[in-house]
């Protein structure tokens, strides 16, 4: 069915042009255009790539795809934020209905001002469960766990009040709100740090480890994948430093399994690049930014998942300008499509490096003194 806006276009001039025209209008048609997309014979929600989406957008976006795509994609509640803003998840499966499969898992938008995040999870959700015969092989043994909005309510502040603001909105004394979520789990949780014992500091890493209702949902989701041999791969989105980093942060060790995460990481760079051009860097989290402790990365790999990677979006419009945290609307929709292709080779290569045959590692013991195993 083609775009009812358009038709008079394709209609317009001669055989050749109008065949051409029909082709290209009808493949915007079914990706993402007009009011609605058809799949099936049903009309799915859009998901609109040409402005950042509200936390109410989110939520009824995940509502209306789940309505229409039962068999596919069920929510669930993952809890509540500070200010009672629901911790939505998508469970994401081809719907063959065979259970215990192996997940990957995808949180977004733990830094605040990240905008990019929400949108480009959305996207995840929507070419797994909307364009499941281009991606079928990704779910054929494979669960997906997408939690698209980890941080709502300083989502929501930095949209609405402090466009850079990277916390969530939990009061820490009279004057002072919010806690880095990224800096909250309990893997080398403060690392004696003062920055991050501030409670007025951007960095600051809350009263204790998992202090906050956010990181307590990442946390449990985490444990359940892993303590059910189902946690294959964990992925956090952010923005926007264009790199993709593997554990550890907290130390320049290497981990019994470098190489491995390098050539994962490697491989969506190079999809990447080969396609948009823009180039990713690749390397352990320590080499990053240097030590830091608390973050869901370390946590994820140390509890159990085999892989686990912080995969830095790009900030860079079309034309090759840098804005960082808050690319303006024409530059969405290219960065999400871009994001989603190194996405999708990182679980590619994931899937290709630990196919069912192959046993999930056991958890590590830990290496570091700040480890505290009373989660």
């Amino acid at each position: 069915m083609l775009c009812q806006s358009q038709y008079a276009v394709i209609t317009f001039g001669g055989i050749m042009w109008r065949a051409l025209f029909a082709i290209l209008v009808i493949y915007s048609c079914h990706v993402e255009g007009g009011s609605f997309r058809r799949s099936g014979g049903r009309q799915e929600p859009q998901l609109n790539l040409d402005e950042y989406p509200s936390y109410e957008d989110i939520m009824k976006y995940l509502k209306d795809l789940a309505r229409l795509n039962r068999n596919r994609i069920h929510l669930r509640d993952g809890g509540r934020s500070y200010e009672n803003r629901k911790l939505q998840m998508a469970v994401i499966s081809n719907g063959d209905g065979r259970p215990n499969k192996r997940a990957i898992f995808i949180d977004a938008a733990l830094h605040a001002r990240e905008w990019l995040c929400p949108i480009t999870a959305l996207y995840v959700i929507q070419q797994l469960v909307v364009n499941y015969q281009e991606n079928s092989y990704l779910l054929d043994d494979y669960d997906w766990v997408v939690l698209p909005l980890a941080n709502p309510d300083g989502y929501e502040y930095s949209r609405n009040v402090d466009d850079y603001w990277r916390n969530t909105r939990s009061p820490n004394n009279e004057h002072c709100y919010g806690t880095d979520l990224n800096r909250n789990f309990n893997y080398s949780w403060i690392m004696e740090s003062s920055d991050l014992k501030d409670p007025c500091s951007e960095n600051f890493a809350g009263s204790g480890p998992f202090s906050e209702p956010e990181t307590r949902t990442v946390r449990d989701i985490m444990l359940e994948l892993v303590e059910s041999n189902r946690g294959l791969m964990y992925l956090s989105l952010h923005s926007a430093n264009r790199s993709i980093y593997y554990p550890w942060r907290d130390y320049g060790e290497r981990t019994n399994n470098k190489a491995e995460h390098e050539e994962i990481a490697k491989h969506a760079a190079d999809r990447i690049y080969w396609s948009t051009g823009t180039r990713m860097s690749t390397m352990p989290g320590y080499f990053y930014h240097g030590m830091v402790g608390g973050i869901s990365l370390d946590y994820a790999f140390k509890v159990g998942f085999p892989v686990a990677f912080i995969f830095e979006m790009s900030g860079k419009d079309q034309n090759g300008v840098e804005h960082k945290f808050f690319p303006p609307s024409s530059a969405i929709r290219g960065l999400v499509q871009e994001s989603w292709l190194g996405i999708r080779s990182l679980a590619e290569k994931a899937i290709e490096k630990y196919p069912p045959s192959r046993p999930l590692w056991p958890r590590a013991k830990p290496k570091s003194k700040f480890w505290n195993w009373n989660w």
